[in-house]
């Protein structure tokens, strides 16, 4: 069997070294940038979950937290969708014991669930979880659960219980005002 032997000269192997270090360094700088709700309106559902996966538990602070639901991820649309969301989900209001949260919809306190630290459904880590059985007649097939994925920025999933395993339907981001 002939080996094939490739000589390549010192200067272009010192060229592609650096192109090599240049890209990897410029991919690693991009993905260090701060995440935001504009970024994460630009990714798909891997990279969402990545993210969601590096986040980690955190308590919503009380009062007001501004929602962003992120209804088609990787597609075109997805910012145009969540736009037209926001009319009508606004994001959640947390009572000051931080175990309840309120979902606010058309900008009035709507849908209630209790707030605690649980297992994810996602990923079995972990995860704050916003549960609405008990308190809610509409949502009542519904949970969230939230990661702090940045300063005062949360990734969360939405599940619905559905048979053999829940279905994840859609991710939402919380911000908050530091």
């Amino acid at each position: 069997m002939a080996t094939l032997r490739l000589s390549i000269p010192p200067l272009i192997a010192a060229a592609l070294v650096s192109a090599v270090f240049t890209t990897t360094t410029a991919h690693a700088q991009a993905t260090a940038q701060p995440l935001s709700v504009s970024s994460l309106l630009s990714m798909n559902e891997a990279q969402l979950q990545a993210v969601y996966t590096q986040g980690s538990v955190a308590g919503l602070p009380t009062g007001k937290v501004k929602g962003t639901v992120l209804p088609a991820p990787g597609s075109r649309r997805n910012a145009a969708m969540s736009a037209g969301g926001r009319l009508i989900w606004q994001g959640k209001v947390v009572d000051s014991s931080g175990t309840i949260a309120v979902n606010r919809f058309f900008g009035v306190p709507a849908v209630k669930g209790r707030l605690y630290q649980g297992t994810s459904w996602f990923d079995g880590q972990p995860s704050l979880i916003l549960d609405y059985t008990g308190t809610s007649r509409v949502y009542a097939q519904n949970r969230d659960e939230i990661r702090l994925i940045g300063p005062g920025l949360y990734l969360g999933l939405m599940h619905e219980r559905t048979t053999p395993q829940p279905t994840l339907k859609t991710y939402f981001v919380l911000e908050t005002q530091p």
